[in-house]
């Protein structure tokens, strides 16, 4: 709910200031008047817009009646109050308030009071736009990897510095020993002019990646900077000017440059494991990259785009393992949305996310796939267990979870997948319409309606031609009796699916589940 740009209604304000009353009369602060002054401060300044005046020196001299001449770093007052302000909030929480309707909660590394609504009221508020951070991540560096910016003299070059980005992502995801950001939520950032000390809050991460690619010919330019996310400082920066052949070595080089100056200790095979993505074909790996590019836009013309560009990767490159997999996540893609409906699609599939996996066995992205087309060919122990490989392999790889939590939600095991998704929605704080739509199953087939329905919303309003989130929202207003929201929904999908019926494949593992979603298909009128 909170936010430096927020704007605060009325009863949201009242409704805040109420429970910091609360806390502020409470035993453990009644005692504690720089805490009181400390957090009534925070509160105050964040409710009025002014989160960004939250730094060490303003504290200081507003709060501790500090001099002019207060120098933060030399002076430790507002870190040590910080640090019991902290401690007496988490007492605060584990006992008497933790039922409140709201939570203050003041992060690490900054003074920004991160203030979740919780319960009803939380509910209530993601449905009116209003937006928590997610909270800081302490026990490991955190990083998210912004859209490097395309500088070479041809715009057609978009595709290449997007593709570099996504690669360097997959690349910087195999630390375990590091929190990245997923694709999806650091592409939200791509020509957005923002404070680093903005973007970290939003996405809860300390450490950004930015930089720049140009391209001329066989040569490209890289340049990369690290910046620390909460003071704004530079901790590194870099050019690279290689050989295009040299792509795949130089990830490797700003990948293991970024573990060494966040001192991250590689574990395990790690060090083996970078440099994976290459082939010996540059013009394989660009078909890859032209491929991303189309794939991301998630309609039926950009998937049959894609797909031809992943088949000229594989013709080019047959022993190109990312190549295979990008090609099985596409044709999973058209078969399940009926855009090409033949079962030889499913089955080619399989072979390609089969092949992916035989080519490199610690291809997360391949066991992914594997077990993506295994839960439709209903092969759910395999597939589960294929899911599980994946989120091994790659701990910060958001859509593995998806993945994964999709495929025990339609095998009944519910609970499972929802920490699974939440995981996932960690690591991509701007959830994807497909997100939604995991967090959508994961309380539909636990019997959480209400919860259901407002995932699939939400999903709705990521992406309105999303189909499957109009779908379920239908399905599941018909099981609630709320006609009118279900026939509105009911329409939306025949005007996408252009009235074909069915409008998806049968995902569901768990026979009973089948046969329950099968009912109310027919009773929606979408089976």
């Amino acid at each position: 709910m909170d936010s430096p740009s927020t704007h605060w209604t009325k009863a949201q304000s009242t409704n805040v200031n109420e429970c910091l009353a609360k806390i502020l009369s409470h035993p453990i602060f009644a005692q504690a008047e720089r805490q009181q002054r400390f957090l009534s401060y925070i509160v105050t300044e964040t409710l009025a817009g002014h989160a960004d005046r939250l730094k060490g020196y303003t504290i200081g001299v507003e709060v501790f009646d500090r001099e002019h001449t207060f120098d933060p770093t030399v002076d430790a007052i507002v870190r040590v109050e910080a640090a019991r302000l902290r401690a007496k909030l988490r007492e605060y929480y584990d006992n008497e308030g933790r039922a409140d309707p709201v939570r203050f909660e003041l992060p690490k590394g900054n003074y920004m009071v991160h203030i979740e609504r919780q319960g009803e009221d939380a509910s209530h508020a993601q449905g009116a736009g209003v937006t928590a951070f997610p909270k800081p991540i302490e026990d490991r560096p955190s990083l998210a990897v912004l859209p490097f910016t395309n500088i070479s003299s041809d715009p057609e070059q978009e595709y290449f510095a997007d593709g570099f980005t996504d690669c360097l992502i997959t690349e910087v995801s195999k630390l375990s020993g590091l929190f990245l950001i997923s694709l999806q939520s650091s592409f939200i950032y791509k020509k957005v002019s923002k404070r680093a000390e903005d973007i970290g809050l939003e996405l809860g991460v300390k450490y950004l990646l930015e930089g720049s690619v140009q391209r001329a010919g066989g040569w490209v330019r890289i340049t990369a900077q690290l910046i620390d996310a909460v003071s704004g400082v530079h901790l590194w920066a870099e050019r690279y000017d290689r050989e295009l052949k040299d792509i795949f070595a130089l990830q490797d080089d700003v990948t293991r440059r970024i573990a060494t100056v966040l001192q991250v200790k590689l574990a395990g095979d790690e060090t083996r494991r970078h440099g994976r993505e290459s082939t010996a074909s540059i013009e394989a790996h660009d078909a890859l990259l032209r491929g991303l590019e189309r794939f991301w836009v998630y309609s039926r013309e950009s998937a049959e785009a894609a797909r031809a560009h992943f088949v000229d990767a594989v013709t080019l490159a047959p022993g190109y393992a990312a190549a295979h997999a990008w090609l099985a996540r596409t044709l999973v893609l058209q078969w399940v949305f009926l855009w090409e409906p033949q079962g030889e699609m499913l089955e080619q599939a399989f072979e390609h996310a089969r092949t992916a996996v035989d080519l490199d066995p610690q291809h997360p992205l391949a066991y992914s796939m594997l077990g993506w087309v295994q839960c439709w060919r209903k092969q759910g122990e395999a597939s589960i267990a294929a899911g599980r490989r994946a989120v091994e392999l790659d701990p910060n790889n958001a859509d593995a979870y998806i993945f994964l939590a999709i495929t025990l939600a339609v095998a009944d095991q519910g609970a499972e997948a929802l920490r699974h998704v939440k995981t996932g929605m960690r690591l991509n704080p701007h959830p994807s319409a497909f997100n939604q739509l995991a967090l959508g199953f994961c309380h539909l087939v636990q019997g959480e309606h209400d919860e259901a329905v407002a995932a699939f919303k939400r999903g709705v309003e990521v992406s309105d031609a999303f189909i499957p989130n109009h779908v379920w929202l239908c399905v599941t207003y018909s099981l609630l009796g709320r006609k009118d929201e279900a026939r509105f929904h009911h329409e939306k999908v025949m005007a996408l699916t252009r009235g074909r019926k069915p409008v998806l494949q049968v995902i569901w593992l768990d026979d009973s589940l089948r046969a329950r979603m099968t009912e109310l298909m027919q009773l929606a009128g979408l089976a």
